[in-house]
């Protein structure tokens, strides 16, 4: 009997189809879902702030991606790196901000596909090991997740963390493309 389902989720198209089966599966089994984000450190200013727009982010997240890119253009422009570009860390505070609103938009998305209880959780880490310390830590039947994440460099990325976490998981493992 499946009693706890782990969805992680970065937004992403495959994430959301992630999100509506497992909350399909959560709904018809009268089990738990666990949307598990976590916080994205490989995406650069950037991509971040695309994504915020998508999801709807506050014109204050906005407004500090766009101080952060413009931080990334000066220090480039002022280097000796030939005009390489130097890349800054999103800070963690607006990757929890933006964790937030992808994780509220799941849990809405979960409801409506017929779950009924769900939990989130916002961490930081490495994403295979995250899904896989959930996964243990909630006592989770199966992990319904996407095949992809955002961007070509990320779908390279979470192409290999749904693979190590199918490898390693000790529950049953569903990939969505």
């Amino acid at each position: 009997m499946i009693k706890t389902i782990v969805v992680p989720t970065d937004g992403s198209d495959h994430a959301n189809k992630a999100i509506d089966l497992g909350a399909d599966i959560a709904g018809k089994y009268g089990a738990r879902i666990v949307i598990l984000h976590v916080l994205m450190h490989h995406m650069s200013a950037t991509d971040v702030k695309i994504l915020s727009r998508e999801i709807g982010a506050p014109a204050s997240v906005i407004a500090k991606l766009e101080e952060l890119e413009q931080s990334m253009l000066d220090a480039t422009m002022a280097s000796a790196t030939g005009g390489a570009p130097i890349m800054l860390p999103v800070p963690s505070d607006i990757l929890s901000e933006v964790g937030k609103l992808i994780t509220d938009k799941a849990v809405e998305a979960a409801k409506a596909k017929g779950a009924s209880d769900v939990a989130v959780q916002i961490v930081d880490g490495s994403a295979a090991e995250a899904i896989l310390a959930a996964a243990e830590t909630e006592h989770a039947d199966m992990i319904v997740m996407g095949s992809r994440g955002l961007g070509k460099f990320a779908d390279l990325f979470m192409g290999g963390v749904s693979h190590k976490v199918s490898h390693l998981s000790s529950c049953t493992c569903v990939t969505v493309k």
